[in-house]
């Protein structure tokens, strides 16, 4: 089964498919390679964020999105926790599933997708222009492996906003996806001097969330539509449609 992923305003150039849940089961997590992408220009990073009700349903996704070769940024392992592995942020096509969440914005808990701008790649072929996300969160004391009690996820057009938006979060939050590698490096130590143990898979930062703000306001004119405006105000609000936390996965792929 293919599923088409939503295209910007901006670039209607590409169409990209991406993991998406399917069919009776919200378990089922599958996968399909990029569609009608001409040429070279299926050489597309996918970026992909997926709330999810408990901790089974993230722990499905997770493995499907091993098995079908997806680099897990979060839940995040301790066998990562170095800067080569350690989440980047950078894509060029984002598919979020916030549809299990009970959003503060009525419409906003959806699938949203979006893409950078069309531009030419280095071999003059059409491509999307790349994008960056930053995803830190303000740990719960005390707990192993560690969670989070509030997430925070930001897109941008150029690396430099979202580095500056990196070196703010790191003041007061765990700041484990971004392209600034010396406030990743410091998250990761901090990490490490809580001493804390992984659980059996390894994993020492699981995800679970009670809340998450995703803030589209410098990317806002490449939405569907129907959110520009209310990304354009300022950031979307999630909290957990089951229970009292949010259980999050990020992961991202290069569709060659």
């Amino acid at each position: 089964m293919k599923l088409a992923l939503y295209t910007s305003p901006v670039s209607r150039t590409f169409r990209g498919l991406s993991p998406f849940i399917t069919a009776s089961s919200i378990a089922a997590f599958l996968v399909a390679a990029p569609l009608g992408l001409p040429g070279a220009a299926q050489n597309l990073d996918l970026g992909l964020t997926s709330f999810s009700n408990s901790l089974q349903l993230q722990t499905n996704k997770v493995n499907s999105l091993k098995n079908l070769k997806y680099n897990i940024a979060v839940p995040l392992n301790i066998s990562d926790l170095t800067p080569a592995k350690l989440g980047d942020g950078s894509f060029q096509i984002a598919d979020l599933d916030f549809t299990q969440s009970v959003a503060t914005i009525p419409g906003t808990n959806k699938r949203i997708g979006f893409e950078g701008a069309a531009t030419l790649g280095a071999n003059g072929k059409p491509t999307s222009a790349r994008l960056y996300s930053v995803v830190a969160g303000k740990q719960v004391p005390k707990i192993c492996p560690i969670q989070i009690a509030q997430t925070k996820i930001a897109f941008f057009d150029t690396i430099d906003a979202a580095n500056k938006q990196a070196s703010i979060w790191s003041k007061d939050y765990l700041v484990y996806v971004t392209a600034n590698k010396e406030v990743q490096k410091d998250a990761a130590a901090k990490i490490k001097q809580l001493n804390c143990k992984p659980d059996s898979s390894g994993v020492i930062v699981d995800g679970r969330t009670k809340n998450v703000s995703v803030d589209f306001t410098k990317v806002w004119p490449l939405l569907p539509r129907e959110l520009q405006q209310p990304a354009k105000n300022g950031p979307f609000t999630y909290g957990p449609q089951v229970g009292t936390d949010i259980f999050v996965v990020n992961a991202r792929k290069l569709y060659k």
